[in-house]
């Protein structure tokens, strides 16, 4: 076969490779990571509602268990309490 033939074969299937790899990650995507679809209306308000409940307890934990700096002397490597 000429060259110009191995070039159509070659870019005919880098098409069809490309075709399914778009198709396989657009299903992933619709369908979700255990293949179920996207969430109603009713499960995303119990997740937004979960999620906000989290966020809170991240925050009181923060509030409880300040980050512990280091004093602002280069050669002091000590925690500051």
């Amino acid at each position: 076969m000429t060259s110009f033939a191995w070039i159509i074969i070659i870019v005919l299937l880098l098409t069809l490779l490309g075709t399914a790899a778009l198709a396989l990650v657009t299903l992933k995507y619709y369908w979700g990571e255990r293949g179920q679809p996207p969430m109603t209306g009713e499960d995303r308000k119990r997740q937004l509602e979960e999620e906000l409940r989290l966020r809170t307890k991240q925050i009181e934990h923060a509030e409880k268990n300040p980050i512990v700096t280091r004093k602002p002397s280069f050669w002091d490597n000590t925690k500051v309490r």
